[in-house]
């Protein structure tokens, strides 16, 4: 590939980087100059090939994903012919293959599911298409930041349209993830993907691949002779899906799932519906580095109250007030932001500019309750003698009848009549509402300012669930309890502490749903699923 040196492709990609090249193909990471994103270019010199078949492969795989249209799938951008070059332009995945993955990531149970649920979907929808892809195995499977899964190389995939020169079913593929079938050259269906899809699947669930031996000969006979029953006690980590591995394992194509669909259904998971996002990976590492954080703050915290010299009490003093416990559950958060209320079209704002609030008082009136020295000051944030300034914080919440805590001193129930009066610095806020968890918040009061602070606890500290049935009749209960009854109104979510939620949807006149994961403060989901029949 030593013609392509100019830093501008075919008219329209600008290079950023080389990511594989030889004579024959390269792969670039470039910048399409049209649609100003980035993109995976592969390149092709078909004069370089001898064998005319590898050309036609990779012109089949931008005929065959330009017809995909699926969140799931990767998606062509363009393709087409420059001189002897062939190429074709891919949406490019901020992220690494599951391979990748594999070696440096742990995930839970539940991203695992959220994995293999977009696995099935993918396929599911190009099995539809006609498309058998023969070449699922980790490196061809791309993960983003947030889970989100994406399929791709489709360059050893049949279409229903494709004539063939030679044998459509010869040997090929990845030795460790082909199905029986697949090393026997026999005929190929949608059941040879979902076989090396298993194969896939065992090795997210358990971290072995279940066939993988020292060479290729060994492989091939290890899928061609291997023990249904040996896979049984090797799949014991896979809670929850050791029946589904084990079925998409089957060595004869009549045991398997008929289809991707068919395994979605066993996990009651609409085809349409959206895949619940869960625990993230780089979400786990924030948590992890926030709590290593939090240890350190708390350990600087006491080396300084041991060690500061006793002449300074007045700044100990200061250091202790500012340390309190309540503070630190909070963590280092002294930027405001918006509260945002899904069951609202407009945020709530969070302003620390303005002088004005919902129910204003007087300048002269607010300086004479604060800084008149004949008046006692009862506030014990206002301890100093000598203070720097003076403001105020409006603290309002909704649900009402929250009791706010300053410094981990009450100041009474929401909502307030008027702003509270408070030196400038920095402040915890704790609101105690019955019907929600403690929530923290960390402000600054500036001098000559109204600091407003209004938060909706509910949507801070819970989760959100909607719900749709088919059939629709059916009563849902959340960890147990019952929640609400089907058909939910439009936007008439359930509220749900958040943690571990195991959601059962009872129909006497059909199975109950029953299906389990886990949500965070703040998290919204929709789900569509589907009754069964006993």
């Amino acid at each position: 590939m030593s013609a392509l040196t100019s830093e501008i492709l075919f008219e329209k990609f600008q290079i950023i980087e080389v990511l594989k090249k030889d004579e024959h193909a390269a792969v670039f990471l470039a910048n399409h100059i049209y649609l100003s994103k980035k993109i995976i270019l592969k390149v092709l010199n078909t004069q370089k090939i001898f064998d005319q078949s590898s050309v036609e492969r990779f012109k089949r795989e931008a005929k065959i994903l330009a017809k995909l249209d699926h969140p799931n799938i990767i998606k062509v951008l363009d393709f087409g012919m420059s001189k002897e070059f062939f190429y074709i332009s891919f949406e490019y995945i901020e992220g690494e293959s599951l391979r990748e993955v594999f070696k440096t990531k742990t995930l839970t149970l539940d991203q695992k599911e959220h994995v293999m649920i977009q696995l099935l979907k993918g396929l599911d929808y190009a099995h539809k298409n006609q498309i058998i892809h023969r070449d699922i195995k980790p490196e061809n499977i791309f993960i983003d930041k947030n889970l989100n899964v994406k399929l791709g190389d489709f360059g050893l995939a049949l279409s229903a349209e494709d004539n063939f020169v030679t044998n459509p079913y010869a040997i090929v593929g990845t030795p460790s993830y082909m199905s029986p079938e697949q090393v026997r050259g026999a005929k190929l269906t949608a059941q040879s993907d979902l076989f090396s899809l298993g194969v896939v699947l065992f090795e997210l669930f358990t971290g072995k691949n279940p066939f993988l031996k020292e060479n290729v000969s060994l492989t091939l006979n290890e899928i061609n002779s291997f023990e249904e029953s040996s896979l049984i006690e090797k799949i014991v980590e896979a809670q929850g899906v050791n029946n589904i591995l084990l079925r998409l394992l089957k060595k004869n194509v009549n045991n398997r799932y008929n289809s991707a669909e068919e395994v979605l259904d066993e996990l009651n998971v609409m085809i349409d519906q959206p895949s619940i996002v869960v625990n993230s990976v780089d979400r786990d590492g924030r948590q992890s580095r926030l709590a290593w954080l939090f240890l350190l703050v708390i350990i600087l915290i006491i080396a300084g109250i041991i060690f500061y010299p006793k002449e300074k009490n007045q700044k100990q003093n200061e250091l202790s007030e500012n340390s309190s416990p309540s503070t630190q559950q909070q963590g280092i958060q002294t930027q405001q932001k918006n509260i945002i209320n899904p069951l609202q079209k407009e945020p709530l704002k969070t302003d620390v500019n303005q002088n004005s609030v919902n129910q204003p008082i007087e300048n002269n009136q607010k300086q004479n309750e604060v800084i008149n020295p004949q008046k006692q000051d009862t506030n014990p944030a206002n301890n100093n003698s000598n203070p720097v300034g003076i403001g105020s914080l409006d603290v309002q919440s909704i649900p009402t009848n929250a009791e706010i805590f300053i410094n981990g001193e009450s100041i009474g129930r929401t909502p307030f009549n008027r702003p509270y009066p408070l030196k400038t610095g920095e402040y915890s806020v704790k609101f105690v509402h019955p019907d929600c968890p403690i929530y923290y918040k960390t402000v600054t009061v500036n001098a000559d300012e109204v600091t407003k602070l209004h938060v909706n606890i509910e949507f801070e500290t819970k989760a959100f669930i909607y719900c749709q049935a088919f059939p629709m009749v059916g009563d849902i209960y959340i960890n147990g309890n019952l929640k609400a009854a089907l058909p939910m109104k439009t936007n008439d979510f359930i509220k749900v502490a958040p943690g571990a939620i195991n959601l059962i949807i009872k129909n006497p006149r059909f199975k109950n749903i029953d299906t389990s994961f886990v949500l965070h403060a703040r998290d919204t989901v929709r789900l569509r699923l589907k009754f069964k029949n006993e």
